[in-house]
C-alpha cells in the first residue's frame, strides 16, 4: 500500500489549512518561501501566554491562536508613541476591560493626491516583485516624509496602474509589504517596497498607490480616532508584545444600557470612542456609524423576579466579532 502523504494532513488543533506553497511566489524566480496558513508558530521556541505580555517578539505580528475552539487571538506589539496624533486621554493599554486598536494612521496617503508607484528598474513587465513608492513630504507617522526601514514590513499596499478598468487591466492590485527601504526628507523620498506576490501586469508611468503599516504593529488604547482590534488580557507596557483577543466570548466594559431588560432584542454592540462598548443605534448620530464589535451572548431572565429593577442588568456576556 502506498504511503498516505502528510503534506496536507491536519497537525494540530486549530489548523485552518495546508502547507500554502503559493504557485506565483515560486513562479516569480525570487525563490520566496511558500507561506503556511496555519496556527501561531513561535519564531524563538518560547510558546508565550495569552495572559503574559513580553519585550521579546516571539510570533510574527498578526499570528494566530484559537483556544477552545472560539476564542480568537492575534499577536500585537504595543507603542504608544504612535496615539500622539489622535484625540482622548493617557495613551498607552492601561485597561483590560476595554478595547485595544490601531492609532497610525496611512502611512502613504492614497486621496486626493496618490503616490507614484512605478517598478523598480529595469523591471516593467508582470511578474516584479518590487516597485518604488514615491513618497510625499506630508507621509509618515509624523507627517514629515520620513519611514523608517522595514516599518511597513507585513502591511499593506495597493496600486493602481495607469489605464486600471480597461484592456484586461485591473483596478486595484492589493499586496502585503514584505520590506521597505526608509525615506526622509533628507535622504530620499524613494522608498523601494517587496511586495509578497509579484504584479500580474505591468506598471505604466502614471501608476499611483497608498500604503499602510500592519495592523497590530503599533497598538494603543485611548484614541477615539483609532480602529479596534481586540481586548488585552494583560496590562503591557511600551513596546512589549502579548496576545489580543479578536474572536469568541469575552467580557468589556459596556454602557449601562448593554445587556439590560430595557432593551433585549438589541444585541449588536460598537466600540465607543474610550473603547468600552455602546448598544447600537440608527437613531443615535454617535452609533450609527461606529465599527462594529460584536453581539451580547445574554440578556437577563424576564420573568419575576429577576425583572424586579435590581436585576435588570446583566455583566454582559459579549460574543466578540473581530478578525476570526
Amino acid at each position: 500500500m502506498q504511503a498516505k502523504s502528510r503534506l496536507y494532513g491536519r497537525r494540530i488543533r486549530g489548523d485552518v489549512g495546508p502547507i500554502g506553497l503559493d504557485p506565483a511566489r515560486q513562479s516569480s524566480g525570487i525563490g520566496l518561501p511558500g507561506r503556511i496558513f496555519g496556527p501561531a508558530v513561535s519564531l524563538t521556541g518560547y510558546l508565550q501566554d495569552y495572559e503574559e505580555a513580553t519585550t521579546i517578539q516571539h510570533f510574527t505580528l498578526g499570528s494566530r491562536m484559537v483556544l477552545d475552539g472560539d476564542r480568537v487571538f492575534r499577536y500585537a506589539r504595543v507603542d504608544t508613541p504612535h496615539g500622539v496624533l489622535g484625540q482622548g486621554g493617557t495613551k498607552g493599554i492601561v485597561n483590560t476591560s476595554r478595547g485595544v486598536g490601531n492609532p497610525v494612521y496611512q502611512h502613504v496617503e492614497g486621496l486626493p493626491s496618490p503616490a507614484v508607484v512605478a517598478p523598480v528598474a529595469p523591471i516593467a513587465l508582470p511578474g516584479a516583485i518590487q516597485v518604488v513608492v514615491t513618497v510625499a513630504l506630508t507621509d509618515g507617522v509624523l507627517a514629515d516624509g520620513s519611514i523608517a526601514a522595514n516599518e511597513l514590513a507585513l502591511g499593506h499596499i495597493v496600486i493602481f496602474p495607469t489605464g486600471g478598468g480597461a484592456g484586461g487591466i485591473p483596478r486595484g492590485i492589493f499586496r502585503q509589504i514584505l520590506t521597505n527601504t526608509a525615506v526622509s526628507a533628507a535622504t530620499t523620498l524613494d522608498m523601494t517596497v517587496t511586495l509578497d506576490r509579484p504584479l500580474p501586469v505591468a506598471l505604466a508611468a502614471g501608476s499611483t498607490g497608498a500604503c499602510m503599516a500592519n495592523e497590530y504593529a503599533a497598538v494603543s488604547q485611548n484614541d477615539e480616532w483609532m480602529t479596534y482590534l481586540g481586548v488585552a488580557m494583560v496590562v503591557p507596557t511600551d513596546n512589549q508584545y502579548l496576545w489580543l483577543q479578536t474572536w469568541g466570548p469575552t467580557w468589556l466594559g459596556a454602557q449601562l444600557t448593554v445587556g439590560t431588560l430595557e432593551w433585549p432584542m438589541n444585541k449588536a454592540v460598537v466600540w465607543n470612542a474610550d473603547g468600552s462598548l455602546a448598544l447600537h443605534s440608527a437613531a443615535d448620530p454617535t452609533q450609527m456609524n461606529a465599527q462594529y464589535a460584536g453581539y451580547v451572548m445574554a440578556t437577563l431572565n424576564p420573568y419575576p423576579p429577576r425583572s424586579a429593577p435590581a436585576h435588570q442588568r446583566g455583566v454582559p456576556f459579549v460574543y466578540l466579532q473581530g478578525a476570526p
